[in-house]
């Protein structure tokens, strides 16, 4: 027989466990302290900007890790600065917490003063980047292109660069600035050719075809003139025997085919899946008041072998 003292124990041992128990599963008795949601807006020019889809990839990934709420902002006009700093005073207006913004023009957005944390995606030196910002010397990208060009080249005969003017963008300025004054320390004469707004670039492969030319390079400045470029090639033009290396930047679907098909002979990439990822890392940093020093992201030079490299696999084509 368990006596009145056993059976108090037997009772308090049970109220233990249930008290455990609660304690354990449920916020009855303790209760999980919340998160705070931080809310983050993107602002980009367009979502069809350079790698946007791999960009995106690691802003959805931070977020998730980070408790971000994040929403993109795209501008009507691709360089709309005017444009762009109405949409940083609207999202502050509306409680955004922090911003993250695509410069449509580097100098003035870094000018601006804003009351919430600004993390910019800059183009320029680490010395003019701000504490958080994310930083792609394209300068300096330029030129490990150029470098790996000169290797390419046979003889002296001249590198065609193709450029808009009318669309560039401060990322396309630093990198043609970077690649045409290596060539010009190297001897190598590089021959600026400008968009027609009709006809592209197809005016200057015509010519080449007909002056019969033969291992002319040529360097487009970004990952649209790069694209149109390819296509004219793989139109099945005599053009395109004229052409010893078509080169460029950017990881897009269609110039990663083209690398792939060998229209493109080399093109220079920088990790975009890190760039979104480290972008709302350093904005929830600010938030949370803990320093940090500018993020220096690396380029990399890559030809159609390096396609079926691991390490670069997972760069190019990184998975959520």
């Amino acid at each position: 027989m368990i006596g009145r003292r056993g059976k108090v124990l037997i009772i308090l041992y049970i109220v233990c466990l249930v008290v455990l128990f609660l304690m354990c599963s449920t916020d009855l008795i303790i209760r999980e302290p919340e998160r705070e949601i931080y809310h983050i807006a993107v602002i980009v020019e367009d979502v069809r900007s350079d790698n946007y889809a791999n960009f995106r990839k690691g802003i959805d990934q931070a977020a998730s890790e980070f408790n971000a709420d994040v929403h993109f902002i795209t501008l009507y006009e691709k360089m709309d600065v005017e444009e762009q700093m109405e949409l940083m005073d609207r999202e502050q207006q509306d409680g955004t917490d922090a911003l993250i913004v695509v410069p449509a023009v580097e100098e003035k957005i870094a000018g601006k003063q804003m009351t919430v944390p600004v993390i910019l995606l800059r183009a320029g030196m680490t010395e003019a980047a701000g504490a958080g910002n994310i930083v792609v010397d394209y300068e300096k990208m330029g030129e490990q292109l150029a470098e790996e060009i000169l290797q390419d080249r046979k003889g002296d005969l001249p590198i065609y660069v193709l450029t808009d003017p009318a669309k560039q963008s401060d990322m396309d300025r630093m990198f043609l600035k970077g690649a045409c004054e290596w060539f010009a320390s190297k001897g190598a004469a590089a021959k600026l050719v400008i968009r027609e707004e009709e006809n592209g670039f197809r005016t200057m492969f015509a010519n080449l075809e007909a002056e019969e030319a033969k291992d002319v390079v040529v360097l487009a400045a970004n990952q649209e003139i790069l694209t149109e470029a390819a296509g004219i090639l793989s139109e099945g033009l005599t053009a395109a025997d004229s052409v010893s290396g078509l080169y460029g930047r950017g990881t897009t679907v269609p110039i990663l085919n083209y690398l792939d098909r060998g229209m493109i002979k080399g093109i220079c990439v920088t990790d975009e899946f890190s760039i979104g990822y480290y972008s709302v890392r350093e904005a929830v940093r600010a938030l949370e008041g803990a320093g940090s020093s500018p993020t220096v992201m690396a380029s990399y030079y890559i030809e159609k072998e390096d396609l079926r490299n691991p390490d670069l696999e997972k760069l190019l084509f990184p998975i959520e």
